[in-house]
């Protein structure tokens, strides 16, 4: 497959907030789970927002700026529960835009049974289930090659990752367990790319062992500057010196022995704990360390930006289309 520059499509089939708050108006909770117990309409308030969030004209926008990836987060619950909507019929129409404009999609198992993280992004804040029983990792398994049996002939589908950001307090037993499993499950179906998250963890031994004999095979890593506190607090030189210094040497140390994907990353800040002179030295920051990781992350295998669309006003730096007219992020990929 090509060299990858791509961009995620997060948002639309896993709920965040702070992505779209206008959905999440008149509730309290941060994440899908609340939205579905506490929206008085949610299945067609969901609808709505598969059909609204994105749409074709932003794949013709994609194609516009030849951004040929996606990477596109999906829930396990994406044939419907009896508490969750069902989205397989909108994912399939993502599909049919990919086909229709030439673009490639990864898909990512967002969000797991019993929850894998306890973040927004992983369904439920706040409770980290996933681990703690042995049905929950067999019927992630059972997801991942539903996922795959439906799309792996699709011209548009190039591979899945098996599960997004794992939390760091997870066993790693566990965790190198459940993607060797899911990597013999898959490759039972399709030869397509599989990719991996880091768990938080990427500098530890065994993964030159786990990547060992495995084909088309990918490492994910995800890097902010936004929540890490030694990187929050060391002044606007320590961002840059992480991702030269740092990240640089990371990649270049794990694609020894596997294909390093960035599969997150953003322009997102903590602005308060910076001191900007104004607007227009502000911006060239931004576009400094905009330059500086897109010249990093493309010596990996490829790299997608979180997220393409923030719907809301604020959250700039985390909004490729915006970012992209505000000549912020390169016009041409």
């Amino acid at each position: 497959m090509e060299h990858i520059r791509g961009v995620n499509l997060g948002g639309w089939f896993v709920l965040e907030s702070w992505m779209r708050p206008a959905l999440f108006e008149g509730l309290t909770g941060p994440d899908e789970t609340h939205f579905m117990q506490n929206h008085k309409d949610p299945h067609q308030a969901l609808d709505n927002h598969y059909q609204t969030f994105i749409t074709e004209a932003d794949f013709q926008y994609l194609k516009a700026h030849n951004i040929t990836q996606v990477r596109l987060p999906v829930p396990w619950w994406f044939l419907g529960t009896d508490l969750y909507h069902r989205s397989k019929e909108h994912i399939d129409r993502a599909f049919e835009y990919a086909n229709r404009y030439g673009i490639q999609i990864l898909l990512d198992l967002h969000t797991a049974p019993g929850c894998q993280n306890g973040f927004d992004n992983g369904g439920i804040t706040g409770v980290i289930d996933w681990p703690k029983d042995k049905k929950n990792i067999d019927q992630t398994i059972e997801v991942l090659k539903s996922l795959v049996s439906l799309y792996h002939e699709n011209n548009a589908f190039v591979g899945i990752e098996v599960l997004n950001e794992p939390h760091s307090s997870i066993d790693i037993d566990i965790i190198l367990d459940f993607y060797e499993r899911s990597y013999q499950e898959i490759r039972k179906i399709t030869q397509k790319l599989i990719v991996f998250h880091d768990a938080f963890r990427p500098k530890l031994g065994v993964w030159k062992t786990f990547f060992k004999n495995k084909d088309n095979v990918a490492f994910d890593l995800h890097l902010y500057h936004c929540f890490d506190e030694r990187i929050v607090n060391g002044g606007e030189l320590n961002h840059l010196k992480v991702v030269i210094e740092e990240r640089h040497q990371m990649i270049q140390n794990l694609s020894k022995f596997v294909r390093v994907i960035v599969g997150e990353w953003s322009l997102g800040l903590r602005e308060s704990k910076m001191d900007f002179k104004d607007p227009f030295s502000h911006d060239l920051f931004v576009r400094l360390l905009a330059d500086l990781q897109l010249y990093v992350y493309n010596q990996a295998f490829g790299f997608y930006f979180w997220n393409y669309k923030i719907d809301r006003e604020s959250h700039l730096n985390w909004d490729m289309r915006r970012m992209i007219d505000a000549d912020l992020l390169p016009k041409n990929y």
